[in-house]
């Protein structure tokens, strides 16, 4: 690879043969549901689309200042997380055709399959927490902490099932990880049982995986526990999984995939994570198994899912302004 992902800083942000069948939770990112076509005259007539989109902030001055962040235009969390991936207008053109995406591009819609996880599915869906893709970056000098990636009343990420981010080692290729059942690590609520705690490493490129991914699963647990007593020695033995996935065809798709991987994932977790552990290999083609042919689709719905995003962003902006007129009296 030639060229680095661009990248937006920390301080700047202030299925087939195998019976997976993703269910309708995570129907946004389906191409088989296409918008209403009352939303879809909404969008041939609005002027926001995916390449030409800026927003106008309020003029209201009981707004606060900080509202609207440069030329911010789309922006998303997941539950309980307090960085957001926002999209400004300038990486916009990375959502062209054989173009890298910047680290809030796969953020965002990793977030999205997340909430649309959690949104279909209100109990098991508690079992989930997505981070953005700086939790990569908790093991370097230099960053914020873990207190910049949940919102300080949201539980520890390590009460989860399964924590899921995209990782960017390099800054030349994304990947996605997954920590299962990291719970069994509190010291407080699993004092002596069995411990599964477990990480693995979905990656489109296998001749690009991160260096010394245990050293570096190891130490982003520690900072997630957010000072909760770990069992330590169970620390230390963790392993990391690397399953074969299917393999992107070009340089420039690798950050379709940890959203997409994190899809089809979600769609039968405690089926996928037995396979990518080894526990229960499923006896089919990474292909089918991980729903390849559907990458070709992905760049398209993020774009659509940046475009309602922004639509609705400006919406509220404008609602939120003096520039409403008062109703008649």
């Amino acid at each position: 690879m030639k060229s680095a992902h661009p990248e937006t800083s920390s301080s700047k942000r202030k299925a087939d043969e195998t019976d997976i069948t993703p269910p309708g939770k995570i129907a946004r990112l389906s191409t088989d549901h296409p918008p209403p076509p009352s939303l879809q005259a909404a969008r041939a007539k609005s002027p926001w689309t995916y390449d030409r989109i800026r927003l106008t902030p309020p003029k209201s001055g009981r707004r606060i200042a900080e509202a609207v962040e440069g030329d911010v235009v789309a922006l998303i969390r997941f539950y309980g997380t307090s960085t957001p991936a926002m999209i400004e207008k300038e990486w916009l053109s990375r959502l062209e055709n054989n173009q890298w995406l910047s680290s809030n591009l796969v953020s965002f819609y990793c977030y999205e399959v997340g909430n649309a996880y959690v949104e279909g599915t209100p109990g098991p869906g508690m079992d989930l927490v997505v981070l953005h893709s700086d939790t990569w970056g908790l093991r370097m000098p230099g960053h914020p902490g873990p207190g910049a990636l949940r919102h300080r009343n949201a539980p520890c990420p390590l009460e989860h099932k399964y924590i899921a981010f995209p990782g960017n080692e390099t800054n030349t290729h994304f990947f996605l990880c997954l920590i299962l059942w990291p719970s069994d690590l509190l010291l407080d609520t699993n004092p002596a049982g069995p411990v599964r705690t477990t990480a693995v490493i979905l990656n489109s490129m296998m001749e690009l995986q991160p260096k010394d991914a245990e050293s570096s699963v190891k130490r982003i647990i520690d900072h997630l526990a957010l000072g909760r007593r770990l069992r330590q020695q169970e620390l230390t033995n963790i392993t990391v999984h690397f399953p074969h996935v299917p393999q992107q065809p070009n340089t420039y798709d690798c950050g379709l995939y940890p959203g997409h991987f994190l899809s089809v994932f979600l769609s039968d977790p405690e089926k996928l994570a037995a396979h990518c552990i080894g526990d229960t290999p499923i006896e089919v083609s990474e292909d089918i198994l991980w729903r390849h042919d559907r990458i070709q689709f992905a760049r398209k719905q993020l774009r659509d899912l940046i475009d309602v995003s922004a639509t609705i962003r400006q919406a509220s902006l404008d609602f939120n302004s003096d520039r409403i007129d008062s109703p008649a009296t």
